[in-house]
């Protein structure tokens, strides 16, 4: 959820101008309620990373930005953020592209909205990715089948909520074991 009170934040930023005021309103908002629709059931908050999000204010140089950050994890708990700044002098959201290599600028909330629902959409693929690659980290330390089987379910039961994995990612780690075991032996064991 978003920590401190982001109409509050809004105000106390004082912004000079309301069309600024109103595109980081109307921002907050429609991103509140996005992150909201991943938050329930449990199941799919978990397949999505328990995703969340924050807001804070810092000032520098009498310049009053707004940080916002999306947050969640990877099965294990690796944590990823998307971040977003808001400058509250210009009125210009700020992001790096999806390959994290060239900053953004725009002054329209729908297009940042639009950049991190993309991103956001993608989770339960990287978190898959994420699986994959520790079971084979698994394999290459020489962890047999039921060893695996017991690390998954670990993962399926922890406290830590965006660490946990679904029960599909539960079965999808499964069958990759199985192929992958039945490929590295010629018994198919």
């Amino acid at each position: 959820m978003a920590t401190g009170s982001p109409e509050g934040l809004w105000r106390e930023t004082e912004l000079s101008d309301s069309i600024c005021n109103q595109r980081l309103e109307q921002f907050q908002r429609t991103l509140d309620e996005l992150v909201a629709l991943y938050q329930r059931p449990e199941e799919r908050r978990i397949g999505y990373g328990n995703l969340r999000h924050e807001y804070s204010k810092y000032t520098k140089d009498d310049k009053t930005t707004i940080n916002i950050a999306v947050i969640y994890e990877t099965p294990g708990g690796s944590t990823t953020q998307i971040n977003v700044t808001f400058d509250t002098d210009a009125g210009v959201f700020s992001y790096l592209d999806r390959d994290l290599e060239n900053h953004i600028e725009s002054e329209d909330p729908n297009q940042v909205l639009e950049t991190i629902k993309e991103q956001i959409r993608e989770i339960p693929g990287k978190r898959s990715q994420q699986l994959v690659t520790q079971i084979d980290s698994w394999m290459d330390m020489g962890k047999g089948r039921y060893e695996i089987f017991g690390e998954l379910n670990k993962l399926l039961q922890t406290e830590f909520l965006g660490g946990r994995i679904t029960t599909t990612e539960l079965k999808e780690g499964i069958q990759h074991v199985v192929a992958q075991h039945a490929a590295g032996s010629p018994q198919g064991a």
